[in-house]
């Protein structure tokens, strides 16, 4: 797939009335969504038909920028071998992981909007998972024919690996509350200024668990901790390399601080502002919030 992918935002239908407060909140909030029910084709087509805008604005908006900035069109269909976390390929890696983590957020806005928006929400994470999966398979098939870049099956495992953690999360009870995957981010000065899609050497990938979500740590101080396991590499662009900066890859844990539950313990949460807050950080981390093995 392109190297830049484009991340997901929440969004109201298009034309949708004014909302209150309330009801701003109300799809703020994450439904839990475990029951798998009896899924089929008519379960899939019924549950999309409920979020139509959502759908509409995000593969159009995705596939017409596409084709204005990846070069789609511009040769045969063809395919590519990209690699994976190999000290050999363009990202180390970085690329790969960046894929998991786009289709997750893909996967999780889809079945979230399903959550508010349809009569039966039964499966709605399989419905999710399958929009974003046939979003990032159209991408990587125009990629096909774009002279930059080619169909990489690499880029579509990942993409399954987003879809189906987005699937575990959102169907195992509880566990969205004790595990998130995020993202964090701080400019690397070798993008062009504030590039979070397309910056891998700004980026880091990591797994977080969140004590606060384990019934045993809930009523005590251990509560604001998390334990974190993550990724990024460095040095694999011109300017790095021109800076004298070695190509390496950084796997790395960390003890981290849990803004998500001073949030909750303040009542923040509770405002359409803190809810907000508190969604962002199931996906972003906030940089120096941890102590980790090895730092940037």
């Amino acid at each position: 797939m392109s190297d830049a992918a484009t991340y997901p935002v929440f969004i109201e239908p298009a034309g949708a009335p004014a909302v209150d407060e309330g009801v701003i909140a109300f799809h703020l909030r994450r439904i839990e969504t475990p029951d798998l029910g009896p899924y089929n084709a008519g379960t899939f087509f019924e549950q999309s038909a409920s979020i139509p805008w959502d759908i509409a604005i995000i593969f159009g908006g995705t596939i017409s920028g596409g084709i204005k900035e990846w070069n789609w069109g511009s040769a045969p269909f063809h395919f590519v071998d990209e690699g994976w976390f190999g000290k050999d390929t363009s990202y180390l890696g970085m690329d790969k992981v960046g894929h998991a983590y786009t289709t997750y957020l893909y996967a999780e806005y889809f079945t979230q909007r399903i959550a508010h928006s349809a009569e039966d929400i039964s499966g709605a994470a399989i419905s999710g998972a399958i929009l974003a999966m046939g979003l990032q398979t159209s991408i990587e098939v125009f990629d096909g024919f774009s002279t930059t870049y080619g169909f990489s099956y690499e880029d579509l495992i990942m993409d399954g690996v987003g879809a189906g953690f987005s699937v575990l999360r959102g169907t195992v009870p509880g566990l969205a509350d004790k595990l998130d995957f995020r993202m964090e981010y701080i400019p690397s000065g070798n993008d062009g200024g504030f590039r979070p899609v397309s910056d891998y050497s700004g980026q880091k990938y990591l797994l977080a668990l969140k004590l606060g979500g384990f019934e045993s740590f809930e009523e005590t101080p251990l509560r604001f901790v998390e334990l974190h396991a993550g990724y990024f590499a460095r040095g694999f662009t011109d300017e790095e390399a021109s800076n004298g900066d070695e190509r390496r890859r950084e796997p790395y844990v960390a003890i981290g601080f849990n803004l998500q539950e001073l949030l909750d313990n303040g009542k923040v949460s509770e405002t359409v502002p803190g809810l907000l807050a508190h969604r962002i950080l199931e996906y972003v981390q906030v940089p120096y919030t941890y102590a980790a093995t090895t730092q940037d």
